[in-house]
C-alpha cells in the first residue's frame, strides 16, 4: 500500500499532524510519503520549477488584491481560492504508483479544485478546518455553508464580490459528486460536515490526531524545568496564531483580570504575541515562538495548567501534548476539545464564551493538582489510551485498506 499525503506546509497544526501520522505509518511498514507544497516549490530550482514558483506567487498576489479591494467581510486573512491549476498531481501519482491520496491542509492556492477532481485513485481528506465544505473561509462564523451560499443567506455586513459564493459553486461543481472519504479529527467537526450542504451525504469517519507518547514523556531525562524559582501556579497559553480571534485569548484575559486571585498565578504565553497581552494584570512572561520540540516540551514540563479558550477548533493537538506531561487543561464546551477533556477528570470544560466559568475551571485545576499527586499520571494514561501511535495508527491503516479494497475495480 502506497499512500501520498498532500499538505501545504510542515508548519502549523495540520503540518505537525501530518508528520506525526506519516511517522506512525512508517513505523507500521506502510509506504507513506508527504508532499509539502512550500518545500516542493523550493527544491531543485531548475527552470520549470522556478517558473512554477513565480506563477504561484503571482496567484497569491492576485488573491490578496482581490480580497483587499473587492471583498468586504470579516477575517480576510483566512481565505483560500484554489481556482488556479498549480500541481500536476496525477502525473506525480502515476510516476510513483500511489494507491491512495490523503488530502490535508491544501489551501493557499496549493492545488485547484479542478485538479482534485481529476485524481483517479481513492481520495481521503482530513478536515483540518472547515474550508473543504465552505466558501473561501477556513472557519465559518455563520451558517451559509448549510444553505448553499445562497444570495439571501449573505450577511448584510458584507459587501463587494460574493467571493464565498463563487468558491462554493466551484466546489459544488468539482467536489460534491466526487468519491471522497472524509476524516473528521473530532465529533464537533464531523457534526459540521453533516450539517454542510456540500458534504452531508459523503462518508465521514472520526479519527483523531495522534502523538508518539514515547517521545512526549514525563520520564525523559532531557526534560528541564525553566521556571524553577516561581512558587505560583503557572498558566500556559500557547498558539502559533494567537492573534486570531478563534483562539479566545481575550476570554483568558478577562478571566484572569476579573475573577482570579492575582497572587496565586503566573502566566506564560508562547507562540505569537496576542494583542491583549499587556492588558493581563498578573505576573507574566512572553517566551515567543518555540523553534524546537525540545523547547516546546520543556515549556509544558515547566507549567501547571494549560488554558486554550478556542471558539473554533478542528481538534486541538496542544491539549494532547499538554496531557502527555500530565497538565490539566481548561477550555470551552461546544468545541472539538470535548473529545479530549473529560470534565473534572483530566480537565475542565467551561461554559462557552464565559470568562467567569473559565476562571472557575482554572481554580479547579489548581486545587486538583495540589490535592491529587497522581493526577498527572492519570492524565497521561488517558492520552496514551486514546491518542497514541500504539492505539490509533491501526485505525488509519484499516480505513486505507478498506477504501482501496472497495474501490479496486471502481472508476475514478
Amino acid at each position: 500500500m502506497r499512500v501520498l499525503h498532500l499538505n501545504f506546509s510542515a508548519q502549523g497544526g495540520a503540518g505537525v499532524g501530518v508528520q506525526r501520522l506519516n511517522k506512525a505509518l512508517l513505523i507500521k511498514k506502510i509506504h507513506s510519503k508527504i508532499l509539502n507544497y512550500d518545500e516542493y516549490l523550493n527544491e531543485n530550482n531548475f527552470f520549470p520549477r522556478y517558473i512554477k514558483k513565480i506563477m504561484w506567487n503571482l496567484k497569491i498576489i492576485f488573491k490578496k488584491i482581490l480580497v483587499k479591494f473587492f471583498v468586504n467581510f470579516p477575517h480576510k486573512e483566512t481565505i483560500s481560492l484554489n481556482i488556479f491549476n498549480n500541481l500536476d498531481i496525477q502525473k506525480i501519482i502515476d510516476q510513483k504508483k500511489f494507491d491512495l491520496v490523503h488530502l490535508h491542509w491544501i489551501g493557499n492556492e496549493m492545488i485547484s479544485l479542478k485538479e482534485i477532481n481529476k485524481i483517479n485513485i481513492p481520495i481521503v481528506w482530513t478536515m483540518h478546518d472547515m474550508w473543504a465544505f465552505c466558501g473561501g473561509e477556513h472557519f465559518a462564523i455563520d451558517k451559509r455553508f448549510q444553505r448553499k451560499y445562497s444570495k439571501i443567506s449573505r450577511s448584510k455586513k458584507e459587501s463587494g464580490i460574493d467571493l464565498n459564493r463563487i468558491i462554493w459553486k466551484k466546489k459544488e461543481k468539482y467536489l460534491e459528486r466526487k468519491n471522497i472519504q472524509l476524516i473528521s479529527p473530532s465529533n464537533w467537526m464531523n457534526t459540521q460536515v453533516k450539517k454542510s450542504s456540500l458534504f452531508k451525504n459523503k462518508k465521514s469517519t472520526v479519527l483523531p490526531y495522534i502523538i508518539n507518547t514515547n517521545e512526549w514523556s514525563l520520564n525523559l531525562k532531557k526534560n528541564k524545568k525553566i521556571f524553577t524559582n516561581n512558587s505560583k501556579t503557572i498558566i500556559l497559553f500557547s498558539a502559533t496564531s494567537s492573534v486570531n480571534f478563534r483562539k479566545g485569548f481575550n476570554y483568558l484575559v478577562n478571566a484572569i483580570n476579573d475573577y482570579l486571585d492575582h497572587k496565586n498565578y503566573y502566566l506564560i504565553v508562547a507562540g505569537d504575541k496576542p494583542k491583549q497581552f499587556d492588558q493581563v494584570k498578573i505576573e507574566k512572561k512572553f517566551v515567543g515562538k518555540l523553534d524546537s520540540n525540545r523547547m516546546i516540551k520543556n515549556i509544558y514540563y515547566s507549567s501547571d495548567i494549560f488554558v486554550m479558550p478556542s471558539l473554533y477548533e478542528s481538534f486541538g493537538q496542544v491539549f494532547i501534548e499538554a496531557g502527555c506531561y500530565g497538565l490539566p487543561s481548561v477550555a470551552f464546551k461546544k468545541t472539538a476539545v470535548e473529545d479530549i477533556l473529560n470534565h473534572k477528570k483530566n480537565g475542565y470544560l467551561a461554559n462557552y464564551k464565559s470568562s467567569k466559568d473559565l476562571a472557575k475551571g482554572i481554580d479547579w485545576a489548581r486545587s486538583k493538582i495540589n490535592r491529587d499527586k497522581n493526577f498527572k499520571y492519570y492524565n497521561r494514561k488517558f492520552i496514551i489510551d486514546n491518542f497514541s501511535y500504539e492505539t490509533r495508527t491501526i485505525d488509519y491503516i484499516n480505513l486505507y485498506k478498506k477504501i482501496i479494497r472497495y474501490n479496486k475495480n471502481s472508476k475514478y
